[in-house]
């Protein structure tokens, strides 16, 4: 990315960023006022108020072509995957089940070292333990809904016996009657107050 308007501070970039990174990343981690002092030295006079709005502005850039790379390689990783699942079909759901099964213990087995380990474990447990308690409600609703069917199929089978065996059922059927009037004589005999 380019930037609209020059600054001053252009030339000094990679400095200035080697000054304002953190020591724990590898910098010098200076201020705002040791790193005008330092520029003061190389002959680039400048307040630290404009200092810390061309850094601010340095960062920004810095994040959006982070995030653009990091879009790039997200795009290059969706294309790879999809052109191994053309090859190889995707893993089953179970199977990721057990992957992240194995990540829980690594991580947990390595929470003595570094304690986000253990978070990262916690994280993947709590996912792991949504997916279990998903499948088991489905199942518990498929198993619902079969036995509901079959309860369904029983009392039909047994109404119709019921019906077969009905002399009055049987003229409300072989009536001249409309079918509508048919359908609400033999729903009130089959049903009775159920009937609506």
């Amino acid at each position: 990315m380019s930037k609209e308007k020059k600054s001053k501070l252009d030339p000094f970039a990679e400095r200035l960023t080697q000054w304002f990174t953190p020591k724990d990343k590898g910098g010098d981690g200076l201020t705002l006022e040791q790193a005008q002092e330092q520029l003061a030295l190389d002959g680039c006079k400048i307040s630290t108020g404009r200092l810390s709005t061309w850094w601010e502005s340095q960062q920004q850039e810095q994040l959006q072509v982070k995030l653009l790379g990091q879009i790039a390689s997200g795009a290059r990783q969706c294309k790879e995957v999809e052109k191994q699942f053309g090859a190889n079909p995707a893993p089953e759901l179970e199977t990721l089940i057990k992957l992240h099964r194995v990540l829980i213990l690594q991580l947990s087995t390595q929470g003595n070292v570094n304690p986000e380990f253990l978070k990262l474990a916690d994280q993947l447990m709590r996912t792991a333990m949504e997916f279990v308690s998903g499948q088991t409600k489905a199942a518990f609703k498929e198993r619902e809904l079969n036995l509901a069917e079959t309860k369904f199929q029983r009392e039909t089978v047994k109404l119709f016996l019921e019906w077969v065996n009905n002399e009055e059922a049987k003229k409300i059927v072989n009536s001249n009657a409309p079918t509508a009037d048919k359908t609400e004589r033999l729903g009130q005999k089959l049903f009775g107050d159920l009937w609506k």
